[in-house]
């Protein structure tokens, strides 16, 4: 009996622990790949390069429920209208409503950046671009380049780049929003599409409001010539216009805030920039033993070198000499760049540009490469200025 009830006792048993261990192996939910495709384009109204369109409505429908990131900032509609157009995303669609009457014989491009995502994942519709035309045909000439900061050379990304016709007067800037516009990659790059076939003025704005039109405090860059497309390898230098007291006097409204600001902003910038070389001198370390022999190619008058460390801090601004020498010394063990620029006007300090006056700031190179110095040892190098155009790799 005894026998009998342990048997039945390790049956019991053996059977819990079989249905636990099946009960763990199955356990918890056993899900799948992670979804990492974004949401695909079923349809659109009106179709991609569709014709003699006339709503201002546009329609764009997914194969998955889909949401916005960031429309106001992604979102790039071309040519831009003076009022924002609504863009929402409900279920599987995502709508525009562009509420600037539509231009005749124009070719519109919506061009969508990251903004639609996959509902669960974020996933994102990479670079999404839907073009259309209320005339007879699409535009499909192009104009591309980089945009740089004047002074640093890096790349302006995220900036806004236009055209304007060339025979246009110089104040539609100022007035117009652009024909066409596009905006720059993380490396300065765009790319200005369906341009109809013509000649036209070229600007880049950083344009933080996105009115599309150039504010005389706003970073620009513009270039002199007219340019007739298709063209490439466009470079826009991207400068801060310090206005004087009496050119902001004429291009902004009297006794206005911004005005008043501009002009503090003018004698502090100007103050800080022809100090700048006293504070660094200052600075120096009187035990540092490095030195740093350039040999400037060519020799002009009125070039000046600039020592700046890795992290773009200025560490001496010098002149170059008849021969082409310039000497730093007393440096402390690092990595620097080393940089020449033109003094075109002749005051000793790099000057930026003005769209008023139609100057560009004045040219800035970058030696190729970063220096290492170290202590106790003199270096020297031969810097032939006129083949550098970007910052050292």
């Amino acid at each position: 009996m005894a026998a009998g009830r342990y048997i039945s006792l390790c049956l019991i048993f053996g059977t819990a622990g079989l249905l636990t261990g099946c009960a763990s192996r199955g356990a918890g939910p056993q899900g799948g790949p992670v979804d990492s495709i974004p949401p695909r384009v079923l349809s659109s109204v009106p179709a991609d390069g569709a014709t003699h369109v006339q709503s201002q409505e546009i329609q764009i429908r997914f194969d998955e429920y889909v949401k916005l990131d960031r429309a106001t900032e992604q979102v790039l509609i071309s040519p831009p209208g003076q009022t924002q157009p609504i863009i929402k995303a409900v279920g599987k669609k995502v709508s525009v409503t562009l509420n600037d009457s539509l231009l005749p014989n124009t070719t519109y491009t919506i061009h969508f950046g990251q903004a639609i995502q996959d509902n669960n994942e974020k996933n994102a519709l990479q670079d999404y671009t839907l073009s259309f035309s209320t005339g007879d045909q699409i535009d499909s000439l192009s104009l591309s380049g980089n945009v740089i900061y004047a002074k640093t050379l890096k790349p302006a990304g995220g900036t806004i780049v236009g055209i304007h016709p060339a025979e246009a007067e110089d104040s539609i800037v100022y007035k117009k929003p652009f024909l066409r516009i596009a905006r720059t990659d993380t490396t300065g790059h765009f790319v200005i599409r369906h341009i109809a076939a013509g000649t036209y003025r070229l600007y880049a704005l950083s344009d933080s409001n996105r009115t599309y039109t150039y504010e005389p405090n706003e970073p620009i860059a513009f270039e002199e010539q007219p340019i007739t497309v298709p063209d490439s390898g466009v470079t826009l230098r991207l400068f801060n216009c310090i206005l004087p007291r009496d050119t902001m006097k004429k291009a902004l409204p009297q006794d206005s805030l911004v005005t008043d600001s501009l002009q503090r902003d003018s004698l502090m910038t100007d103050s800080l920039r022809r100090d700048s070389v006293k504070v660094a001198a200052a600075k120096k370390d009187s035990s540092a033993t490095a030195s740093l022999h350039v040999i400037v190619v060519p020799a002009m008058p009125n070039l000046f070198a600039e020592l700046l460390t890795g992290k773009d801090e200025l560490t001496a601004t010098k002149p170059i000499g008849e021969g082409g020498d310039v000497l730093f010394d007393k440096l402390k063990a690092g990595t620097y760049m080393l940089r020449v620029y033109q003094d075109l006007n002749g005051d000793s300090i790099w000057t930026t540009g003005d769209y008023i006056q139609k100057r560009q700031p004045e040219p800035m190179y970058y030696f190729p490469k970063q220096l290492k110095i170290r202590d106790n040892w003199d270096f020297e190098e031969t810097f032939r200025w006129q083949d550098e155009n970007s910052r050292p790799k």
